[in-house]
């Protein structure tokens, strides 16, 4: 019989060293070919759930949204298509350069509606001769009119509206009389005054007047001009009517020494620009009036005399001094006294 326990030897000894060893390197081996392959798995995974996460929770949310508030008239934030076009477009005149304009929302309840942007198109002959100009941007689903500023007078604009979203402008609203609209005449700008020269410097003094179109007739043609003078020493105007065609004009009949204002307008169908203004001064000549109404007083031995200035058109400019002659009457020898009074 065998003993219960047989003493190891030491071959049994060095082929269990051998075998463990064995283990031991099959081990390293495979720790160091597949853990990191291992890891890296895990770690993509990771990544695939976490995207997925992401990836699937806000419509898990926008669903459980739409669940419980699906009956309320709340905007759906995830339309899959643009708005149609809004309804019923009307243009309103304000001025010559203003219009407002109005319109009702798009006709389907399911499509969601950020704002709108309201867009003009210029009308010539029928044509349109600008690229399509968004005029304002309206970013209030609820606010349903625009006010469109800086239009040209006298011009034909179609207004035309979209609706949009996240996924862009909707279609643009139709186009109807109601949303074309010409807009009022408006005066033309101001002429533009070149030169004012005198003609004849002695009387009866001339001078002319010359100036330039508008430079904006707002595509009005003019009738006319109106010119406007006056001295700044009397109330009475003078006024003359040109032809359009013509630049230039003659005054007539001016004083000397005096300060004259010219004013000049264009004239369209619709009225009469701002002034054009200018300022005219005449030379100065002899005054060819006599003082009035002289008067005298006697007091002392003393004598007084008063008078008053000739009338302003025969004054021919400021008088500076009066010459005063006292002259002996009823004497042989007649002489005479002068005074130069300022």
């Amino acid at each position: 019989m065998e003993a219960a326990n047989t003493p190891s030897t030491s071959e049994d000894k060095s082929s269990k060293i051998l075998i463990n060893s064995k283990h031991s390197n099959n081990n390293n081996y495979f720790n160091y070919k597949y853990f990191p392959l291992i890891k890296l798995k895990l770690f993509q995974l990771a990544r695939v759930h976490c995207c997925e996460l992401f990836y699937f929770v806000p419509r898990l949310l926008i669903i459980l949204f739409i669940f419980l508030f699906g009956n309320s008239k709340v905007v759906d934030a995830y339309s899959d298509h643009v708005p149609p076009p809004p309804r019923n477009v009307h243009v309103t005149q304000m001025n010559s350069s203003t219009v407002k304009v109005t319109w009702q929302p798009p006709d389907d309840d399911q499509a969601e509606v950020f704002g709108y942007n309201v867009y003009k198109f210029q009308i010539v002959n029928e044509a349109f001769v600008n690229n399509l100009r968004r005029a304002i941007a309206i970013v209030d689903r609820n606010k349903l009119y625009a006010h469109l500023n800086d239009l040209e007078p006298n011009t034909e604009y179609a207004i035309r509206v979209a609706a949009f979203n996240m996924k862009g402008d909707g279609e643009l609203s139709q186009l109807t009389k109601q949303s074309r609209i010409l807009t009022g005449g408006k005066p033309p700008s101001p002429p533009r005054p070149q030169s004012i020269s005198l003609v004849s410097e002695i009387k009866p003094i001339k001078a002319r007047v010359e100036w330039l179109p508008p430079s904006n007739t707002y595509n009005l043609p003019l009738k006319n001009y109106i010119l406007w003078w006056k001295s700044t020493q009397s109330e009475a105007v003078h006024r003359a009517q040109v032809p359009h065609n013509e630049l230039s004009f003659i005054l007539n009949n001016l004083y000397n020494g005096q300060e004259y204002q010219l004013n000049i307008a264009a004239v369209n169908e619709v009225g009469a620009s701002e002034n054009a203004t200018e300022l005219l001064i005449t030379p100065t000549g002899i005054p060819d009036g006599e003082p009035l109404n002289i008067r005298y007083t006697i007091f002392r031995n003393k004598l007084s005399i008063l008078w008053d200035p000739p009338p302003w058109p025969n004054r021919n400019g400021n008088i500076t001094h009066y010459e005063v002659d006292l002259i002996q009457l009823n004497s042989a020898t007649a002489n005479s006294i002068k005074r130069n009074v300022s």
